[in-house]
């Protein structure tokens, strides 16, 4: 296994480890317990009223409410599962600052000089800042630097400006961040030097006239970023303005329209690493100030090695950044609060040692484990809490000397912060002090009210699994309301609890959903018969992360939709006819239409269809031996979205998570192989599969003596198709290969065509390049190559669970059926297609492959699929394209020598904190089920998740 992704599962272990031995403060005794009474009825009327909606059916909650007067719990609901909580991660973060670095803490900024200063006031060598993680640095700050630097009698600088960020580490994002979310200032890189909190606000405002281009500023204004306009002023008072940042670039791109009668539209757009970003407003700032810095002055990084600083800037004490971090719920605050806790405390500035200083306050509060901190924020959709982990913190803060610090930060309902719109005109209005959280599918509300018989109440409701969000805000400010009337609520009028259903399979399937193990797991699951019979089910409404069980949605809409002889043509064009002399003097033609399965004929292979070398020896067959145009590259088919919405930065750099085009190759990757070199010492030996220019491998890797750590590692630089092996190899290694994605696939494909030309003894003219563009109308098509039919593809896909091809087929369902290749129209085509079959439409399908987390759906929809294909004509492609359990594909390994094994059809996925199992099984008495089990949340493994799995699906099969 690659080391990288060893040590990112230990970097998993290490967020739940609780490092010292601390006694537990005890807050209270009383376990959560059922409880009734008019409160408890009004909770669950408002929950009654959700379940009847079809657009909120799917929510699921976890709701603590505890008296800290009585010290008595007043209401509960899967009070122990894990959910996702937002930015209710917040509290975590900041209780635990408060803990360890306390109110008054303050964080500096440092200035050095490294020359002398001649008595003429220059400089003989470079200013310096070093960064300890000051979260609320502003340009005014940099402005009373740059002054401390003036009043030292310094007018000019004969050296570079020099940045020292190192007091946090290097990764400059959460854990399991989203890619999407990276241009928004929401979203702002970490870095222990940082201003004005790592973005700038791009601000349009309308041409002179129409026609005429958007007026761009920026704030503050720097040039540390590239902008390009591509913005039109229209008659108006409308602004469709989109403001976009590549990956990997410090350029912003602007489009779109803006009306002459609109008002200005904002966005706040971040940058990469961006201490060099601190360091051209500083720059500006001396420059205003007087002081003169030589042309060639440079803005480069730096190590402080020692020294003393020549001034010292503080920042304001942490009581007063805490207000603006959870009152406007501020994400870049948290993450540099969670660094600077890992860096305080542990000794090293990342979120991992931030983490473990998070989980030993969480362990002082009695939370000893049973939950998972990925950031700060929240906005890792990898961070798990329960409701009553939330309420034991919010108690424990009672008796500590920062609880009136904690107060005082949080919003107040009805009168500021993120809830000065909510509950006005309502009893919780300045009685509700609470966090919340929101981001797709995920709201919450944590804190405090004052009911009115004056007790003071600790109280978390956290929803998951929401279709629209506006449900839920409905729901949890109807829910503070009633605690603020404590204990005067009063029954609901004609309203009567339904009671608890129990199905035929209860007896046998609820002990394994409740065993001790699973308590911080939801799991979505139905059984049923192929005539309709539900034999058994459990929020079989909630929408859950599906992960790659996501992928029966769109191979079945695609075998539906398309066909089962549906074949992917990659096009050939010329514009003008080869000679008699084989030389073609205009530009060859390579248009794409989305074939999954286009390769190279080597170990990247992984399926029969067209390869790049038959296309390469076609050219040859038909005479050419010199091109003197170009190799262009149409992937027009598709948009140019290469990542689905919703997959991790993080992720980027493995093969499931693969760039995307309508023009693709090797699944969107290149092949790593690798083993040790014949002795200590030497790099490791490694191979590039296709052998192809398109990438630059630098080798920084080294054999180590056997039995030594393996600490070696393949990446890419992001956005660059840069990879790199590092660390060391032990020399007792079998070796292994990765497959590593590459950037701009279709360029990919123009590459290696190139190259397979050239080895067939196609010469090329010296200015002939590969290019992006369309097949002019004028083009002649010279031939088309088809890959194998869709059912031999769909079966790949499926047996595999290949993210790639799933992509791939729903890009080309929205191309052939809403002619738009965009995941957004595939998504449509397979929402139309599950209608139907008879399924429900509220679900959330952001990508083909189940990899994004966005992506929402139910039990009951994974089986509305899987029993309305048994009516399709398509059912047998579908149904043999599924892992056989004991037999193939991923289900291989899986319940061998149960009555399973052969016997089950099904479709795993799997993700952290998600685990799945959807599809059809033969009971011993002869009878087909059809069933899904979708697992979301925390245990002490996934093993837990997948023995749960496989004892419902033993117990299925040995149904009589």
């Amino acid at each position: 296994m690659n080391a990288r992704l060893v040590r990112r599962t230990c970097t998993w272990l290490l967020f739940i480890m609780l490092v010292w031995q601390v006694t537990a403060v005890p807050v209270f005794a009383q376990e959560a317990v059922a409880v009734s009474g008019p409160l408890a009825a009004q909770v669950e009327k408002s929950f009654a009223d959700l379940r009847g909606n079809g657009e909120s059916l799917g929510a699921s909650a976890g709701i603590a409410v505890f008296d800290l007067t009585e010290k008595a719990y007043l209401y509960t609901h899967n009070e122990k599962k894990n959910y996702t909580p937002a930015s209710n991660m917040k509290l975590l973060t900041t209780i635990s600052a408060l803990d360890r670095l306390g109110p008054s803490y303050q964080w500096k900024t440092e200035l050095y000089i490294d020359g002398n200063v001649t008595p003429g006031g220059i400089l003989q060598g470079n200013l310096i800042l070093k960064g300890y993680g000051d979260p609320s640095l502003a340009q005014q700050d940099l402005r009373s630097l740059a002054d401390a630097v003036k009043a030292i009698g310094i007018k000019q600088v004969h050296g570079n400006l020099l940045l020292d960020d190192s007091y946090f580490d290097e990764t400059r994002l959460g854990i399991g961040w989203m890619w999407d979310d990276e241009p928004y200032g929401y979203s702002a890189q970490i870095s222990a030097l940082a201003v004005h909190k790592n973005f700038v606000t791009v601000t349009s405002k309308a041409g002179a006239k129409p026609g005429a281009a958007a007026t761009l500023s920026l704030e503050p204004m720097t040039s540390y970023l590239t902008v390009t306009n591509k913005t039109k002023t229209v008659e108006g008072a409308a602004a469709d303005i989109v403001v976009e940042r590549p990956r990997g670039k410090n350029e912003v791109i602007v489009t779109g329209t803006i009306g002459t009668a609109a008002e200005p539209y904002q966005e706040d757009v971040t940058m990469e690493d961006p201490a060099l970003y601190v360091g051209d407003i500083w720059k500006q700032e001396l420059a205003e100030a007087g002081i003169q810095l030589q042309p060639q002055a440079a803005v480069k990084k730096t190590v402080v090695q020692g020294g003393v600083p020549l001034h010292t800037h503080l920042s304001k004490p942490f009581r007063d950044i805490l207000v603006e971090l959870n009152k406007e719920s501020d994400n870049f605050y948290a993450e540099m609060v969670l660094k600077t806790l890992g860096a305080t405390q542990n000794g090293k500035g990342t979120s991992e040692a931030g983490a473990q200083v998070v989980a030993d306050v969480l362990k002082r509060a009695g939370i000893e484990s049973g939950f998972k901190i990925a950031d700060g924020s929240g906005l890792s959709r990898f961070n798990l809490i329960t409701a009553e982990q939330m309420v034991k913190l919010l108690a424990f803060v009672q008796d500590q000397d920062y609880r009136e610090a904690l107060e005082a930060s949080l919003p107040i309902a009805g009168v500021d912060g993120t809830l000065r719109n909510r509950m006005k005109d309502t009893p919780a209005k300045s009685n509700v002090l609470a966090k919340t959280g929101s981001m797709g599918g995920v709201y919450s509300l944590s804190g405090y009210v004052t009911a009115q018989n004056g007790h003071k109440l600790a109280f978390s409701m956290i929803f998951n699994g929401l279709y629209k969000y506006e449900y839920a805000q409905k729901m949890q400010d109807a829910v503070a309301v009633q605690l603020a009337l404590y204990p005067e609520n009063v029954y609901p009028e004609g309203f009567t609890p339904k009671p608890a259903k129990t199905y035929k399979l209860s007896d046998k399937i609820d002990p394994i959903l409740d065993q001790p193990a699973t308590v911080g797991l939801t799991t979505s699951v139905l059984i049923q018969s192929l005539d309709g019979e539900v034999l058994y089910e459990r929020d079989a409404d909630s929408l859950v992360t599906p992960a790659s069980n996501l992928k029966l949605l769109t191979t079945g809409a695609a075998l539906n939709q398309l066909g089962v002889d549906y074949t992917f043509q990659t096009e050939l064009y010329g514009d003008s006819a080869i000679q008699k002399s084989g030389v073609q003097n205009g530009n060859l033609y390579l248009k794409g239409y989305g074939d999954p399965s286009l390769h190279t004929e080597n170990a990247l292979k992984v399926q029969d269809g067209v390869s790049i070398e038959q296309i390469a020896k076609w050219l040859k067959d038909k005479g050419l031996k010199r091109v003197n145009g170009n190799l262009v590259m149409d992937e027009s088919y598709f948009d140019e979205q290469r990542l689905g919405l919703g997959w991790a930065w993080d992720d980027e750099s493995y093969y499931y998570n693969p760039t995307l085009g309508a023009l693709a190759l090797n699944r969107g990757t290149v092949m790593i192989e690798y083993k040790p070199a014949g002795q200590p010492g030497e790099l490791v030996s490694m191979n590039l599969l296709p052998k192809t220019s398109y990438v630059q491998v630098i080798n920084e890797s080294h054999t180590v003596p056997a039995g030594e750590e393996n600490t070696f590692a393949i990446t890419r630089d992001r956005g660059t198709n840069t990879i790199r092996l590092t660390g060391n190899l032990p020399a007792d290694h079998p070796g292994d290969y990765e497959r590593v994605p590459v950037e701009d696939p279709a360029k990919y494909v123009g590459t290696v065509l190139k190259e397979a030309l050239i080895n067939e003894g196609v010469s090329f003219a010296p200015n002939s390049s590969v290019t992006i563009g369309k097949v002019p109308a004028t083009a002649v098509k010279w031939n088309a190559f088809a890959s194998k039919p869709l059912q031999e593809i769909v079966r790949y896909l499926n047996k595999q669970s290949d993210n790639f091809y799933a992509e791939m087929l729903l890009k080309t369902l929205g191309a052939v059926k809403k002619g738009e290749g965009s995941a957004e129209k595939g998504a449509q085509v397979v929402h139309e297609d599950l209608a139907a079959k008879g399924g429900s439409i509220y679900f959330d399908m952001f990508d083909g492959s189940g990899l994004s987390r966005y992506s929402l759906v139910s039990a009951r929809h994974i089986v509305a699929e899987l029993e309305g294909m048994t009516h399709s004509p398509a059912f047998s492609a579908y149904d043999s394209s599924l892992p056989i359990a004991g037999v193939d594909g991923t289900l291989k390994n899986r319940l061998k020598g149960t009555p399973a094994e052969n016997n089950l059809h099904g479709k795993t996925g799997s993700m952290t904190g998600v685990n799945s199992l959807s599809g059809y099984v033969t009971t011993k008495g002869g009878k087909k089920l059809v069933f899904s089990i979708l697992v979301n949340g925390y245990a002490e493994s996934s093993k837990i998740m997948t023995e749960l799995q496989d004892q419902i699906a033993t117990t299925l099969a040995s149904l009589e």
